[in-house]
């Protein structure tokens, strides 16, 4: 679905598969790039949604990593495999992702799946930049918290200004896939010191949400302060 000119949600609440986090394509002039990926059991039906826009995954040059987890970039090796493409993560969350560890990638730990050790082919770092023709550019934020390796992307969309927050925002907090409050609170105190227009989250439906900045000022004052242990795992079947 197009979120706006030249950047469609392909994957994620209400798209794809429901282990999937929210995908994203983004059309350059030099081919598509996606940031995140969705898991395996999701990937047929992200490669169908693409294919509906017009595009051809063959096109797709790259995968930006918001980080290192299986519904993010679970199906990130065989994106790689399938259509060669470059996978870019943070430092700090390339070993889960090289290592497939079962805990830290959530793959076990949530959805009873494994994640496919996949090699990164070049790490995201803090301020980098990519342009993408068509007046689009991305900034790289890295965001840590919910993971060590979280980043968000600031996009700049032809003079709109928006925010790809993955789960720096809304994501859930443990010690055991390296959660860190006191990271987590930085994090949100620099990303809600800048201006955005709009942003979308990890897991949202296709839509935009503006008034981002009232919004996202919101969402910091909540952070920590009742955490619920009672998050219920994707693998299990719940009666109630």
């Amino acid at each position: 679905m197009k979120l706006m000119k030249h950047l469609y949600q392909v994957g994620g609440v209400g798209r794809s598969h429901f282990y999937d986090a929210s995908a994203y394509l983004l059309e350059g002039e030099d081919g598509l790039h996606m940031i995140d990926c969705g898991t395996p059991e999701g990937m047929e039906q992200i490669l169908s949604n693409i294919r509906s826009l017009g595009f051809d995954p063959a096109d797709i040059r790259d995968i930006y990593a918001t980080h290192g987890h299986y519904d993010h970039i679970g199906a990130a090796a065989l994106w790689k495999q399938k259509f060669g493409c470059r996978l870019y993560v943070e430092q700090e969350d390339v070993r889960q992702v090289e290592e497939g560890d079962p805990v830290k990638t959530t793959a076990s730990l949530l959805y009873g799946s494994s994640f496919l050790p996949c090699r990164v082919d070049a790490v995201l770092r803090d301020g980098q930049r990519e342009s993408f023709g068509f007046q689009i550019s991305m900034e790289v934020l890295h965001t840590p918290g919910h993971t060590p390796g979280s980043v968000c992307f600031a996009m700049d969309m032809d003079g709109f200004s928006f925010l790809i927050a993955g789960d720096t925002f809304y994501g859930g907090f443990s010690p055991a896939i390296g959660s860190d409050e006191g990271r987590w609170k930085k994090s949100l105190d620099r990303v809600t010191a800048r201006h955005f227009d709009g942003f979308t989250f990890g897991h949202m439906g296709p839509n935009v949400s503006c008034d981002a900045d009232t919004r996202l000022a919101e969402l910091k004052r909540q952070f920590g302060v009742y955490y619920n242990p009672w998050f219920k795992p994707m693998k299990e079947a719940f009666r109630y």
